[in-house]
């Protein structure tokens, strides 16, 4: 009987940490951490240590590259003769930590001064940069000539309805996915600046294509062809990664309310993970407020069969609150059955050591 009991608590205990090893814990790395071989060793170390098993490491931030490519600038932070996506994965490669390579797709620039770049696309392209409807400042390319910006917002975003542009982006996904063996590639901001965008010159071409006359446009159906052009960017990207990287994880870093996703900035993200588009979504779940964080959630357990929750990361905010608060929210997910989180991101952890010493007792 002793030696039964004795079985049975073993069981038990690996059936405990077996499905411990099955909950995500991951962590965003921003392009800052990726910059040289000394920044990458401290954030991968961090990683084994704390037991995250997923890093989104950021290689394309502003239209540049942490990595080497044959058509995107490299990012002036990093050396010509290094690699940094090479460089972690092969760090990770005798580790349990899965490398998302984490993509900015539509998000082009913020900064009010100009590239240095001379082969940036916000200078080669200006074409393919998205607009208000009546906006002359971008699609008469004013902002060329003027060394301060007019920024409107968070900046300049690539345009989703423009062909051109979204077959440059799926290039640059094919050629990530040819070179690198990537565990996982991530989009963040997969989505327009909001729904007053969407007028770039060149994109009514997607528009005619689904022949709606220019000057004859329902609000509701052009919002509708909006969120198509972004969804059937994701769709085609699928094919080209999982053509070459049957295992890749296609994740997208998402609006956590399912409605302002799809209204206000394009995302029909309960679509793209119903309909098998991703293999994840990662909520940005970023409010402070836990009565307001935990709406969100709510949102999502009535649009989203329970069956796809183990697809849901989501992702907690370090940068806007304390350890504390961030834990309540860790721990109120895993009442809720929403046990797979990310973290964003490592920064807080690199310049205040003792917040994840708070924090982990959550986890």
């Amino acid at each position: 009987m002793e030696k039964f009991k004795y079985v049975f608590l073993i069981f038990f205990i690996n059936l405990i940490f077996s499905q411990q090893d099955k909950e995500v814990r991951a962590l965003w790395i921003v392009r800052d951490h990726m910059a040289n071989a000394g920044l990458i060793d401290k954030s991968v170390d961090f990683a084994i240590k704390n037991k995250f098993n997923n890093i989104f490491v950021q290689v394309r931030g502003r239209g540049d590259a942490f990595y080497n490519s044959n058509f995107v600038p490299k990012s002036k932070l990093v050396a010509n003769d290094f690699d940094p996506l090479k460089y972690i994965l092969n760090k990770c490669s005798e580790t349990n930590i899965k490398v998302h390579a984490w993509l900015n797709i539509y998000y082009l620039w913020s900064s009010k001064q100009r590239p240095t770049y001379d082969n940036h696309l916000l200078l080669t392209k200006p074409s393919w940069l998205d607009r208000k409807e009546d906006d002359e400042y971008i699609s008469g390319g004013k902002f060329l000539y003027n060394d301060n910006y007019n920024i409107d917002g968070e900046g300049f975003f690539l345009a989703p309805t423009n062909l051109e542009v979204n077959n440059y982006l799926l290039d640059v996904i094919s050629e990530l996915s040819n070179n690198y063996q990537l565990d996982g590639i991530h989009y963040d901001y997969i989505r327009y600046h909001s729904i007053s965008y969407g007028y770039n010159l060149n994109g009514y071409e997607y528009i005619s294509k689904n022949q709606v006359e220019e000057n004859n446009i329902d609000i509701s159906l052009l919002n509708n062809l909006k969120r198509n052009a972004i969804t059937d960017f994701i769709k085609r990207s699928k094919f080209i990664i999982k053509e070459v990287l049957p295992n890749c994880i296609i994740s997208a870093a998402v609006k956590p309310n399912i409605y302002n996703a799809k209204l206000i900035y394009g995302q029909e993200w309960d679509l793209w993970l119903s309909a098998g588009y991703l293999d994840w979504v990662v909520p940005m779940n970023y409010l402070v407020d836990d009565n307001d964080f935990i709406k969100n959630i709510y949102i999502m357990k009535d649009n989203i069969p329970e069956k796809h929750y183990s697809k849901i990361i989501i992702g907690v905010s370090t940068y806007n609150q304390s350890a504390r608060s961030a834990g309540r929210k860790v721990s109120r997910l895993k009442k809720m059955n929403f046990k797979n989180i990310s973290i964003f991101s490592y920064n807080t952890m690199s310049t205040n050591p003792y917040y994840w010493k708070r924090l982990k007792k959550y986890f």
